[in-house]
């Protein structure tokens, strides 16, 4: 899978955004809002890891910490800055939480994206900028 290249352009968008993954990132649905801001058919989004909607601006440490698969894990909410598969990028509120099997065993998550905050993006930026002063 080739690398997106980032352009400092802003898409902005209104619906809710829903996908989801298994354990592994892998996406396994994605509606067709979700499909339509980040670019892709959703027949495209199906089967590639999730990572492809990471911007390089994100830093390292923030994305893994996200991202790391906690049996025990609750919903969780955050703020991120993602890449279209144009470049551009997009900023959202994001709400993950776990989905179980009927055995209650964990088989991916749910993650729903909404429209970000101007103050939610400012402080984001600001965190992304502390990791990387260092």
């Amino acid at each position: 899978m080739h690398q997106l290249i980032a352009l400092d352009i802003e898409y902005t968008f209104e619906n809710n955004l829903i996908y989801e993954i298994d354990t592994n990132g892998v996406i396994t649905y994605a509606n067709s809002s979700f499909a339509e801001v980040v670019g892709f058919r959703k027949e495209e989004l199906i089967g590639k890891n999730h990572k492809i909607f990471r911007h390089p601006d994100v830093p390292d440490t923030i994305y893994n910490k996200l991202w790391t698969i906690d049996k025990k894990m609750k919903s969780w909410f955050t703020t991120l800055k993602n890449i279209r598969r144009d470049g551009m990028y997009f900023w959202s509120n994001i709400y993950i939480r776990p989905k179980y099997d009927s055995n209650n065993n964990l088989i991916g998550f749910i993650i729903v994206h909404k429209p970000a905050s101007k103050i939610d993006i400012e402080e984001e930026i600001e965190r992304y900028a502390q990791f990387h002063k260092k």
